[in-house]
């Protein structure tokens, strides 16, 4: 049983062994649907635009999801040492990438926010945040989570290259050559874990005469233009997605924040493509 539909700003397929039924297969798919209704920074009236809504010393109550991704977006923020952060939204906004009343905040971070008992979160000071860079990965597990709970002995959850793979199933994976993305070279194959990459080959454009991308330093506010590509393999698709994040700008395959997640990291170069 195979099934795609347009959701997250990409396409996710599912895939299914013998024996699923139509009915998990839409259960999936509308966990997908509730991450990205919740924590797309471009629906109005998702917890993230209402977060980025929020005054200094306000409190408001979201989702359980989104409670979970940000507690999660939190936790790796304080592992990596600030690498990794969801505060980047201002820039992002200002390149054109987001919509640009988010861009009205100039030092922001997540650490701004306090993760609160009762699904509720607090803004310390003013922020403003994207979740683009975790909750694809955090969508995808859902989606397997659904899955398992109906029974389904095996798949393969696919979001634009965030991937899970479960039970009985494996997968291939292909990495694009960095320097000519529409070439894919084979990097082994997946069972049981998650896999996420982040690049810049289709990000990267001139604003204002200066190349940006959608991976931005948080430290310096400055966009990631190496061109390389960054590829975790972990447990949970959201860690991996999340620690791609801090692999662009480490560069350090054995950088220590990947392994207290139990992640495994590739970084793939022009020069260094895999056969």
């Amino acid at each position: 049983m195979k099934a795609c539909r347009p959701c997250l700003g990409t396409y996710v397929e599912i895939r299914l062994g013998e024996g699923a039924s139509d009915a998990a297969l839409s259960t999936a798919f509308a966990h997908i649907e509730r991450v990205q209704r919740c924590m797309s920074v471009f629906n109005p009236d998702s917890d993230v635009s209402r977060i980025n809504r929020l005054h200094p010393g306000e409190t408001i109550q979201v989702d359980p999801w989104t409670h979970e991704v940000l507690t999660l977006a939190c936790e790796v923020h304080r592992a990596s040492g600030g690498l990794f952060d969801c505060g980047v939204a201002p820039h992002l906004a200002r390149w054109g990438m987001l919509p640009s009343a988010v861009a009205a905040v100039s030092a922001s971070s997540i650490a701004n926010l306090e993760m609160r008992s009762g699904h509720r979160v607090r803004s310390r000071a003013p922020v403003q945040i994207d979740l683009g860079g975790i909750a694809k990965g955090y969508a995808v597990d859902q989606a397997v989570t659904a899955l398992q709970t109906a029974g389904v002995k095996g798949g393969v959850v696919n979001a634009g290259g965030d991937l899970r793979v479960f039970g009985e199933a494996e997968e291939d994976i292909w990495l694009r050559d960095p320097a000519e993305p529409e070439h894919l070279r084979h990097a082994g194959t997946l069972r049981d874990g998650a896999c996420a990459t982040s690049a810049t080959y289709y990000s990267r454009r001139s604003v204002d005469g200066h190349e940006v991308s959608a991976l931005v330093d948080p430290r310096t506010g400055t966009a990631v233009n190496a061109r390389q590509s960054y590829t975790v393999v972990a447990p949970r698709c959201a860690v991996a997605d999340a620690l791609t994040k801090v692999l662009a700008l480490a560069r350090d395959p054995h950088h220590p924040c990947l392994a207290t997640y139990g992640a495994h990291a590739v970084v793939l170069s022009p020069a260094s493509c895999l056969p």
